[in-house]
C-alpha cells in the first residue's frame, strides 16, 4: 500500500505561544480616550431649580391659556417661589459641608421644637397664628413674572455655557493643558506621576449639581510645588473615576517604558 502524502503544517500559531506584555495588556485593559476634556462651570449653573420653577409656575398660574385662568391659587404659587428662591440663594452663600448640614438640620429642628413646646405651655397658637399670616399674605405674581425669570436663566445659562469654552483643561498622556482666555491662552503640566484628589465642599451643591472640586497635583519638578484647581466639575464623582484611571494607564505605560 502507498504510502500517503504528509500533510502541510498547520499554519496558525500555537495557543500557548507568546504574546508581546503590551500586546496583551492592550487586549485585556479597555481602550481609553485619547483625552479627558474638563469644564469648571460658573456658580449661576445651580439656580437651575429656581429656572424649572419659574417655567413650571408659568404654566400652572396661568400664562399659556387664551383666556388667563390659574390652575392653582397664585398666592400659594407665590410663596412656593420664594421657598425655592431663597434656598438657591442660601445653597450660593454658604459652604454647606457634611457638618453644617447636619447643624443645619439640628438648629431647625430645636426650633421647632421650641416653638411647639412654648404653643402647648403657653396656649399660644404660634403655628397657627405662622399659618395664617402665610393664607392672609397676598403674594400672587403674574405668570409674565415667572415667565421673564426663566428668561433671564436662560441668557445666563447660556453665557455660563460659553464661558466654559474659553476656560477648560484638557488631560493628554503626558500633559495637562489649562486653556482659558478669548485667545487662547495656554499652560501645561507634565503628568509624570501626577496624582490628583477629590473634594466636595458644598454637600447642597452636590445634590443639586453633582458638582465638586478636583486637584492636581504635578510630579516632580519645576510645578511640583504647584496645586492645580478645578472649582464646581460637573458629575465630579464620575470624572475624578475617569481621571484616575486615566493617569493610572499613564503610570503603566511609563513603568514598562524603563
Amino acid at each position: 500500500m502507498a504510502d500517503e502524502p504528509a500533510k502541510p503544517a498547520d499554519s496558525k500559531p500555537a495557543a500557548n505561544a507568546d504574546v508581546p506584555v503590551s500586546q496583551a495588556l492592550k487586549q485585556v485593559r479597555p481602550a481609553m480616550p485619547e483625552r479627558i476634556v474638563i469644564h469648571p462651570w460658573p456658580k449661576i449653573v445651580l439656580a437651575w431649580p429656581l429656572a424649572l420653577t419659574s417655567i413650571v409656575f408659568y404654566f400652572l398660574g396661568g400664562g399659556w391659556w387664551k383666556d388667563p385662568g390659574p390652575l392653582i391659587d397664585p398666592s400659594a404659587l407665590g410663596w412656593w417661589w420664594m421657598f425655592v428662591f431663597f434656598f438657591n440663594l442660601l445653597v450660593q452663600t454658604f459652604d454647606f459641608g457634611r457638618g453644617n448640614v447636619i447643624a443645619t438640620f439640628a438648629t431647625t429642628a430645636v426650633i421647632l421644637l421650641g416653638l411647639y413646646v412654648y404653643e402647648l405651655q403657653s396656649q399660644t397658637a404660634v403655628y397657627g397664628a405662622i399659618y395664617q399670616f402665610f393664607r392672609d399674605a397676598n403674594l400672587a405674581l403674574h405668570p409674565n413674572f415667572y415667565l421673564c425669570i426663566f428668561a433671564i436663566f436662560g441668557v445666563l445659562f447660556l453665557f455660563a455655557f460659553l464661558a466654559t469654552r474659553f476656560d477648560y483643561w484638557v488631560l493628554e498622556p503626558n500633559r495637562l493643558m489649562h486653556k482659558h482666555g478669548l485667545l487662547g491662552d495656554e499652560r501645561q503640566y507634565a503628568t509624570l506621576q501626577m496624582s490628583v484628589e477629590k473634594e466636595i465642599p458644598d454637600l447642597l451643591e452636590w445634590v443639586i449639581f453633582g458638582g465638586g472640586r478636583l486637584i492636581f497635583k504635578p510630579g516632580p519638578g519645576a510645578d511640583a510645588h504647584k496645586t492645580l484647581i478645578v472649582d464646581n466639575v460637573f458629575r465630579v464623582n464620575y470624572v475624578e473615576r475617569r481621571v484616575r484611571e486615566f493617569l493610572g494607564s499613564i503610570k503603566v505605560d511609563e513603568d514598562r517604558s524603563k
